[in-house]
């Protein structure tokens, strides 16, 4: 099992919606943008105090913001009057593209490289009833799976410009865990990076969500209590625990959903009903 280390400073910013409250808030790009969804369901971006909600989507359709990269793509889930079965999306400036992964009811994107590539979870299956993890490419229109051997339940979310992708899976033995995954060999400079796939197991549940590209990575982690924390780091430096405003109080939780290059994240605080409390950035402080 992985150790925790002690836990260093971070500055905490609310991400601010005027008459509504933040429910979910992911993919932190390196401009400082993060999507997100509030109460009165609508979604878009957020920065730097400024939140611009989703163009419309075609009609009968609803959309959630779920991630956005460097170039300001975004992607994310879409529900239909029409269809049973909930695809995601591309968005380019206003222009929707819809994408299904065949043989599932559900497509459901977590996050979006700046390679353009998008991970995500897929489920519903008649043949699979659980979850597995996917990596989707806009340009070819092709899912590549992304469940890790032995795993029966897969979120795959973050992925860095070397292709590694982060997420969670459940085997029996070890429970829900956190993952770090190479797939392919990696060429830098004169070095090649061999594929591996490093579980992460740091208390009794840990899911990694986002991933940077100095490798560290940010997630949650819930603990024999059922008490839940962000955490963050990696498996050279050592992983913290981080607990966003408020969610030191007795029953809430932190969950933390996104990294940057300038190791900022994103992180969620929730009661324990699972109310939203507030969406914040997080950033290292200088000390």
């Amino acid at each position: 099992m992985n150790a925790l280390i002690v836990a260093a400073a971070y500055v905490w910013t609310e991400i601010v919606v005027p008459g509504a409250t933040v429910v979910q808030a992911f993919g932190l790009n390196d401009k400082g943008q993060t999507a997100v969804t509030t109460t009165d369901g609508t979604s878009g971006i957020y920065q730097n105090g400024t939140f611009t909600p989703l163009p419309a989507p075609p009609p009968g359709y609803q959309v959630a913001a779920i991630g956005i990269n460097n170039s300001g793509v975004i992607t994310g889930s879409a529900t239909t009057t029409t269809n049973p079965n909930e695809p995601g999306f591309v968005l380019v400036g206003s222009v929707y593209t819809f994408f299904s992964r065949p043989g599932f009811d559900t497509t459901l994107p977590r996050h979006i490289a700046n390679s353009g590539l998008i991970t995500g979870e897929s489920y519903g299956s008649p043949t699979i009833p659980a979850s597995t993890g996917f990596i989707y490419d806009p340009a070819t229109n092709t899912f590549t799976d992304a469940t890790p051997p032995g795993s029966t339940a897969t979120i795959t979310q973050g992925m860095n410009k070397f292709g590694r992708i982060t997420g969670d899976g459940v085997e029996p033995g070890i429970g829900r865990y956190g993952f770090v995954w190479q797939q392919e060999s990696v060429t830098k400079g004169n070095r090649e990076l061999l594929p591996f796939l490093d579980r992460i197991k740091i208390d009794v549940i840990t899911t990694t969500r986002g991933i940077n590209d100095s490798g560290v990575v940010v997630g949650r982690i819930t603990d024999a209590t059922g008490r839940t924390f962000g955490f963050v780091g990696s498996a050279a430096r050592g992983y913290q625990r981080l607990v966003a405003p408020g969610g030191a109080m007795s029953g809430n939780s932190t969950f933390c959903q996104g990294i940057n290059n300038f190791a900022q994240v994103v992180c969620s605080v929730t009661d324990s009903a699972i109310n939203p409390l507030g969406s914040f950035i997080g950033t290292p402080s200088d000390e």
